[in-house]
């Protein structure tokens, strides 16, 4: 029973199983129907209409066949027509291809068999640029401008068969045609990755060319491991050229000879079941000659040979034991526009020609157009996985016997041809693997002149490393000359020796002991006149240069031999500049097809380079043995200097200033100046110590630098110094500056510009134990001695009235604008006047005391504290002549002499000072007291003393500004000045004794004042004047004229005199300027007890002047006095009602006796109101409103009329007061008063007085 369940149960199952396998084969038979049922017509439509898309050509297909269970894809009478679309450019009679299912799993094309039967290929080549242009170059053109893909397609085809082909080629350029027949080929396999392959096709090429059979046939390996089949090519010096033309694709170069010699293997290995198709053998390429498009030559190779180990053919992995290249010659062009010959190599080449294919790609919206060239392989890719880089090695190069030919008509001017000969290069173990050692390199080569270049090491071409010695030897600069006209107008000569170690990782270059030398250099420019360079040797050693670190270390500098010169034209342009080309006239230019160093670095390498600043350091740097000289031609006079035995040394230079410096130089500056330093700095500079020591510096040579800045000539002058100089914190604000020791200017004789006569002229001023500290928190100059030997000074007023002390420092705009300015400006009395400070005057019983407060201390935060201890002078002469006066004025102060004691700023203990001389050798003057200049504040206690001065010499003076000449007098002074606490003290005491003019002279400078009342007021009756005021001015300053400075103050106070009367008579007799008029209160006539006062002391003056007669002016104010006659008027006609109304109680009152009280005046302001005839306001029933008392009292001062002759008559009522009190009281003649017509406005008031008065003028 059991078992016949089992039956039954296994019978069902099986019944089950064969369903699903019925059901299964029957799926996939009704697949394999349906694909070979309708896969043929779509395959046919979809070809058809992408190829006609893609390439614009009309493709036929007879018959499609597809077997779906072989995956055999069979065509037939497949057609290719031309552009015309009629006539066939490809015909197959069958293709066959056998696909394989391993292409759905390995995702990749990978095909068994193609077979090709009875292939015809129609080529046309017609002219056309480069080698002409062919039939089939407007499909290559559409090929290239598809877009390039960046996955590579893997696919791997086996057992490729072509048999019975034919290729007919119709040149119609040569007008020949050939034909190749009986075309059979074989290929095993072409694969580009590792695939399985069962190959039965060995390999075969032959054909029947032009009726000739040419046959390669292949050969089998059957005992190696691999299966290996190799079809040998041997090739016997065949002639490239005859087929270069029919290469589809436009070459950028012509190949004018080539002879091409071969043998070779084509093995197809399938090495442990992959297959594999690779090239070893041996290859010879010879008698290369290529050109440009322009016949110009580009290369010539005597021989290239190549020993092949192993090449792959489809992975371009490669093994080369050897390359030998003989007798290379190269030319490299670089043409006016700065484009390398050789760069148009380096991009894609294009078809035949590409004229079109931009209007081709723009009629298709489909396809984009690139600049890249595409494969059809590519853009059809399925995958996206990139390749590992297929390993190349090169166990030998061998370069011998090249030549170069460098051209360069961009930056060389005119263009020039370098040729460099013997170029070899040895290099061994190059390869590209990762791991790999780096490879051992020889370069060398010779320059025209025996120049030498040699380069040995070790690189790695994977990374870009080098390591390398580069020796240059006796390389000649006056070769390059044409290089360098486009940046210099000189001509260079010298010769140059370099000896370094060069390293390059990651595109940066590190440069280790470099040693150079430049012998017999020399810089000589067109013109003799600007200058020239020449040095014996420049030699430098131990440089190292680190990009990555961005460091140069120098080991030592010298420039021994230097001579050369530094010139400066009259438009003080430097003969250096003209030795540079400007960038305008230079043919510089950075050139696309010469990229920048920095391309080649790495972005992270860049980016740090870009960030980090250089760092130089120099341990040491000597000049040894040199001269320069300097002329500076856009001065006058001519700077010229020369500094010979010129020597220096420095130690530890550095651009980040972080070492200690030390400098020593030595040099002659001229045949009689020295000039010695020894420097030292500490790092930063923050404290730099130098000791001078100069004799006879020549500072003559250099004035003319200073001379734009002052109207003087230095003729002679030397300086000698020698001490200790120190700059601390050299380089920040808080600097300071410290000097020991002496300086003296000897032998200095200076001329006015445009003048003969000396100016100023010493022969020494010495200045010894200078110690000095400027900056710092306390500043300082010590001079332990100040002396002054020999000096001469001159002082000229010219003829436009100024000094020429004055315009020393003027430049000439300055000059000019001062003489524009002086034709309107005032005199130089007047501007004296104007410049006068404004004392306060007090008066003692024999002179007069002037106080004037100095301007306010300005603070210093840290002022210089000055220290002398001892001056003196010795043999002074200050001569001043007057040009501004005609006749012209003389004056001369000889035998200045005396001494000055100790002065310090910080010390407020003052100084004696004794100096005496005469005044044109006649009148003694004497200078004696205390004094401390340098003090804060400052003290002075000085005395003046000049007597008996013949006022007759100071005619020129009276005659140009009095008008007047001088016919006698006498003038003594005696100045005393102190200044103490910020207060200036002046006690003067001038006298002119019977001063006397004669005739007037017809000046038109002269004042248009009345000098003679002037002097009439203020001469006594002793015939003396008195002049008790300030003197602006110092005797022992060369600007110093006892005559034209006391004149000037005399002239002031007849100015003042005349202009301001009533000051003067003030300053005398009390009162000030108020006396020039007395005050009323408004509509008032009446004189109070301050206007009596200031009548009485106008009465005195005018009783100690008996010459003087007084104009009286009533005035009146329209406004304030009109409404003081309406107070006057209101108060009168309120005393009349009042006493209306006591006279009828007492008749004896009188109308002058009557008052009103405040407690009255609400009362008499009512009554006036009511008694005046005015429009009123009125209440209802008509009658006039009660008003309270201020507005009452504003109705009726408004509707009271005051007329002019009202204001009139007040103003000539003050006036008759004022006449009647100076007569009746004060006792002045009525003769020498005089009434004046009133003036009844304020109009030309210009005192701060009241304008209800009576106005004074004197005569």
């Amino acid at each position: 029973m059991t078992t016949i369940k089992q039956k039954i149960t296994n019978a069902n199952q099986r019944w089950h199983l064969g369903r699903w396998a019925a059901g299964l084969v029957g799926l996939v038979l009704l697949l394999a129907a349906l694909s070979w049922a309708f896969l043929p017509g779509v395959v046919k439509r979809i070809a058809a209409e992408q190829v006609q898309q893609q390439i614009g050509r009309k493709l036929d297909m007879a018959d499609i066949r597809f077997s779906p269970f072989k995956l055999a894809l069979t065509i037939e009478g497949l057609t290719l027509y031309e552009a015309d679309q009629r006539t066939p450019a490809v015909k197959v009679r069958e293709l066959v291809l056998n696909l394989s299912l391993a292409s759905a799993f390995r995702q990749a094309l990978i095909v068994d068999e193609v077979r090709l039967t009875e292939p015809y290929v129609h080529i046309i080549r017609t002219p056309g640029e480069g080698y002409g242009r062919y039939n089939y170059s407007d499909i290559l053109e559409k090929i290239a401008a598809m877009p390039k893909s960046e996955s590579t397609t893997r696919f791997s085809l086996a057992n490729l068969q072509l048999a019975g082909g034919r290729i007919e080629i119709d040149d119609k350029v040569v007008n020949e045609q050939f034909k190749i027949e009986a075309l059979q080929i074989g290929v095993p396999f072409v694969s580009n990755f590792p695939n399985q392959v069962e190959s039965f096709v060995e390999p075969l090429l032959s054909a029947k060319v032009n009726g000739s059979n040419f046959v390669l046939k292949g050969r089998a390996r059957p005992f190696t491991n691999s299966l290996d089949t190799s079809l040998a090519i041997d090739l016997d010096k065949l002639d490239l050229t005859q087929y270069l033309p029919y290469v589809p694709v436009a070459l950028p170069v012509k190949v004018q000879n080539a002879k091409l010699s071969t043998k070779l293997d084509l093995i197809f290995s399938r090495k442990n079941a992959h297959a594999e198709l690779l090239l070893a053998g041996d290859v010879n390429l010879d008698d290369l000659h290529v050109n440009d498009k322009s016949d110009a030559p580009l290369l010539k190779l005597g021989s290239l040979h190549a020993q092949i180990k192993q090449v792959n053919v489809m992975t371009a992995a490669a093994s080369i034991s050897k390359l030998e290249l003989t007798s290379p010659e190269i030319w490299l062009d670089i043409n006016q526009q700065g484009q390398l010959n050789w760069a148009s190599l380096t991009t894609p080449p294009a078809p035949a020609t590409s004229s079109k294919v931009g209007k081709t790609n723009t009629k298709s919206k489909e396809v984009p157009v690139t600049a890249s060239t595409a494969s059809v392989a590519s853009s059809t890719s399925v995958s996206a996985a990139k390749p590992a880089a297929a390993l190349q090695q090169l166990a030998e190069l061998q370069l011998s016997k090249g030549i170069l030919h460098f051209r360069d008509a961009k930056h060389a001017n005119p263009a020039q041809t370098v040729n460099l000969k013997d170029i070899s290069l040895n290099a061994r173990g190059l390869s590209s693997a990762a791991d790999a050692k780096a490879a051992v390199f020889k370069f060398a080569l010779s320059g025209e002149n025996d120049e030498s270049l040699k380069l040995e090491g070790e690189m790695q071409p994977l990374n870009g490393t080098v390591k390398a010695q580069l020796a240059l030897s006796a390389w000649s600069l006056a070769t390059y000359q044409p290089l360098l006209s486009n940046y210099l107008l000189a001509s260079v000569s010298g010769k140059f020796d370099v000896n370094a170690q060069l390293q390059v990782q990651k595109g940066l270059v590190q440069v280790d002991d470099l040693g150079m030398k430049l012998s017999q250099f020399a810089i000589k420019p067109k013109s003799a006149d600007d200058g020239s360079f020449n040095l014996k040797a420049l030699t430098v050693d131990k440089l190292t240069l680190n990009m990555e670190s961005r460091q140069v270390n120098i080991g030592s500098v010298l420039f021994d031999g230097l001579v050369t010169d530094v010139r400066r034209d009259e438009k003080a342009v430097l003969n250096l500049n003209k030795w540079l080309k400007s960038s305008a006239n230079a043919n510089v230019g950075t050139s696309a097809t010469v990229p920048a160093v920095v391309d080649n670095v790495p972005a992270s390498s860049a980016s740090a380079v870009a960030t980090t600043d250089w760092k130089v350091k120099l341990s040491s740097l000597d000049f040894k043995d040199s001269a320069v000289s300097f002329n500076d031609k856009s001065m006058s006079p001519e700077v010229k200097l020369r500094l010979d035995a010129f020597n220096l040394h420095a130690e530890k230079l550095s651009s980040d200033m972080s070492q200690p410096v030390r400098m020593t130089l030595q040099t002659n500056i001229g045949k009689k100046s020295k000039l010695s330093l020894d420097a030292t700095a500490n790092p930063q500079l923050k404290n730099i110590m130098v000791n001078l020591d100069g004799q006879a510096l020549p500072v003559s040579a250099l004035f003319p630098y200073v001379s734009p800045y002052v109207n003087a000539a230095l003729t002679r002058g030397r300086a000698d110094i020698k001490g200790k100089l120190s700059l601390i914190n050299a380089l920040d604000n808080n600097r300071q500056i410290n000097y020991e020791g002496m300086l003296a200017l000897n032998d200095f004789h200076l001329l006015e510009n445009g003048a003969e006569e000396d100016f100023l002229e010493w022969k020494n001023i010495a200045m010894e134990g200078i110690s000095a500290q400027i900056g710092g928190e306390k500043q300082l100059v010590t001079l332990k001695k100040l002396v002054l030997n020999d000096f001469y000074a001159r002082a000229i007023l010219s003829s436009k009235g100024k000094l020429n002390i004055q315009t020393i420092l003027s430049t000439k705009k300055a000059d000019a604008e001062e003489a524009e300015a002086s034709v309107a400006a005032p005199t130089p009395v007047a501007q004296a006047d104007d410049a006068a400070a404004k004392p306060v005057i007090s008066k003692t019983a024999t002179t007069t005391i002037v106080t004037v407060p100095l301007p306010a201390k300005v603070e210093k935060t840290n002022p210089v504290v000055i220290r002398v201890a001892q001056t003196t002078l010795s043999g002074g002469n200050i001569n001043f002549t007057d040009n501004f006066v005609k006749p012209n004025y003389t004056a001369n102060l000889t035998g200045v002499a005396g001494t000055i004691g100790a002065i310090a700023s910080d010390n407020p203990q003052a100084a004696t000072i004794e100096l005496t001389g005469k005044v044109d050798d006649d009148a003694p003057l004497v200078i004696s007291g205390t004094l401390n200049p340098l003090s804060n504040p400052i003290f002075m206690d000085v005395k003046a003393s000049a007597n008996g001065l013949e006022l007759t010499r100071l005619t020129p003076y009276a005659a140009k500004y009095a008008g007047y000449i001088i016919e006698k007098g006498k003038l003594s002074m005696q100045v005393s000045y102190r200044i103490e606490n910020q207060q200036l003290q002046a006690e003067n005491d001038v006298r002119l004794d019977q001063l006397t003019f004669g005739e007037r002279v017809d000046s038109p400078t002269a004042t248009k004042l009345p000098v003679m009342l002037a002097v009439a007021l203020l001469r006594d009756n002793q015939g003396r004047i008195s002049i008790n005021l300030p003197i602006t001015g110092s005797l022992s300053d060369p600007q110093f004229s006892v005559g034209g400075i006391i004149f000037k103050v005399f002239m002031n106070v007849i100015t003042k005199a005349v202009t301001s009367p009533f000051a003067l008579l003030g300053s005398m007799f009390g009162g000030g300027e108020e006396l020039a008029y007395t005050e009323f209160l408004p509509g008032q006539t009446a004189l109070t007890p301050a206007t009596t006062a200031k009548l009485d002391s106008l009465a005195k003056a005018l009783k100690n002047r008996a010459g003087l007669k007084l104009d009286i002016i009533g005035r009146v104010e329209p406004v304030s006095d009109a409404d003081g006659i309406r107070q006057l008027l209101l108060m009168q006609k309120m005393r009349e009602l009042k006493w209306k109304e006591v006279h009828q109680k007492d008749r004896n009152i009188k109308k002058d006796d009557i008052s009103i009280s405040d407690a009255e005046r609400a009362k008499y302001v009512e009554d006036v109101y009511q008694a005046e005839k005015f429009i009123k306001p009125r209440n209802a029933i008509g009658l006039a409103k009660t008003l309270p008392t201020a507005e009452a009292e504003k109705m009726i001062l408004a509707n009271t009329q005051v007329t002019p002759d009202a204001l009139r008559s007040l103003a000539q009522k003050r006036a008759d007061a004022v006449r009647d009190y100076l007569e009746d009281v004060a006792g002045i003649e009525r003769d020498r008063l005089f009434l004046i017509a009133p003036r009844l406005s304020s109009d030309g008031i210009k005192d701060k007085g009241s304008p209800n008065r009576v106005d004074f003028s004197l005569k």
